[in-house]
């Protein structure tokens, strides 16, 4: 038989120095498991951050590659207000840049395979010879092709390419039809041949502040698009009735250089050759030393026409900063200026419209950088 005494005995407590114990053990268990938790938590987002950046650069990266691949399309004469297939703009033009180039393109679009709702901009018959009136397969071509003019394929008189090989501009527009000045009299195209609207399209880095909000609240950005006006003889996307739009977020810099045939007066006579002229300053060959830019591609021969290779670089940034340990953003200094072409980054002299002034600082987040070279394809001379 069990006594009340036994009973007692064996139901003994846990002294005061067992507790505080016990409750450090579970408190330091607990601590490292949230520790875990907001690495691994902080980690994540810093790679989705590194993914997202990667991918705003190649996406900038793949629109630029295609419009200065096919730059031109055969063009003969000004598109809009580009007087040639390339217009460059140095940002500064005599020295070291202190913010990002702009480049304006001239380019096809075109709707060669359409669908029921939007029909194909092609010829709806054979022309031919010395022909002046194009016929496309409906009015809704033509309507769709006067939308993307901006309202008009008249005024001022589109151009327009003929699957690639012929560029006219039009004369009126009406119903199905497209009339065009009389053609020579060796030109002619089958059915179905493609039409395409040539547009002058420029790119340009909006920085924050985004006054015009192109950038969405994502300054800053990369916008491409028909600019509708010059600011300082340069075409800007920020102008009144501009028709461009963001395509890739956190792009804070593009630059650009160049290689041209026909623009060294002591090279070939200063005439194209099909061969990349080599710079006075360098070397025999053609070399990275050949690529031209801090200039404005006004005097001749160093004219934006002889351009036949384009070297860019994209800089991406990520959004913010690095996140620590802690609780709060940190921000992680990078070791050294970023130099891309001839733009040095945060390089310590602040100037107005300086990216270095620019708060957060950017010398306090991640940037990827992404370079190509270009050839042109589509000029002509």
């Amino acid at each position: 038989m069990v006594t009340q005494g036994n009973i007692r005995g064996g139901q003994d407590g846990m002294t005061l120095v067992e507790l505080m114990v016990g409750a450090v053990v579970a408190t330091t268990i607990i601590a490292a498991g949230y520790a875990v938790l907001t690495s691994s938590s902080k980690a994540m987002t810093t790679n989705e951050q590194t993914v997202e950046t990667q991918q705003n650069v190649r996406v900038a990266m793949e629109f630029l590659y295609r419009d200065i691949r096919q730059a031109g399309f055969g063009m003969i004469g000004p598109v809009g207000n580009c007087a040639t297939a390339i217009v460059p703009a140095d940002h500064t033009p005599a020295g070291p840049d202190r913010g990002p180039d702009r480049i304006s393109l001239v380019v096809p679009v075109g709707n060669p395979v359409g669908t029921a709702t939007d029909p194909p901009w092609v010829l709806a018959s054979n022309t031919s010879t010395g022909f002046s009136l194009l016929a496309l397969p409906s009015a809704l071509a033509v309507t769709n092709m006067v939308s993307e003019a901006g309202g008009s394929l008249t005024v001022p008189p589109a151009v327009i390419s003929i699957g690639g090989a012929y560029t006219t501009t039009v004369t009126a527009a009406a119903g199905a039809n497209l009339t065009v000045p009389v053609a020579t009299a060796t030109v002619a195209f089958k059915v179905n041949t493609p039409v395409y609207l040539l547009q002058c399209v420029t790119y340009q880095v909006i920085p924050p502040p985004d006054v015009a909000g192109l950038c969405s609240g994502r300054s800053p950005c990369l916008v491409r698009g028909v600019a509708g006006g010059m600011t300082a003889g340069v075409l800007d996307c920020t102008t009144v009735n501009s028709r461009c739009t963001s395509i890739a977020d956190e792009i804070e810099d593009i630059q650009f250089a160049y290689g041209c045939d026909g623009c060294v007066s002591a090279v070939n006579g200063g005439i194209a050759d099909g061969i990349i002229d080599t710079q006075p300053f360098t070397a025999a060959g053609f070399d990275q030393g050949d690529f031209v830019t801090n200039i404005a591609w006004g005097t001749a021969p160093l004219t934006a026409d002889k351009i036949q290779l384009a070297q860019l670089w994209i800089v991406g940034r990520q959004r913010r900063a690095d996140q620590g340990f802690g609780e709060s953003n940190q921000q992680t200094a990078q070791g050294t200026a970023l130099q891309v072409s001839d733009h040095l980054h945060s390089d310590g002299v602040f100037v107005a419209g300086d990216y270095a002034a620019l708060t957060p600082p950017y010398t306090s987040t991640r940037r990827r950088l992404l370079t190509r070279t270009i050839e042109l394809r589509n000029l002509r001379h």
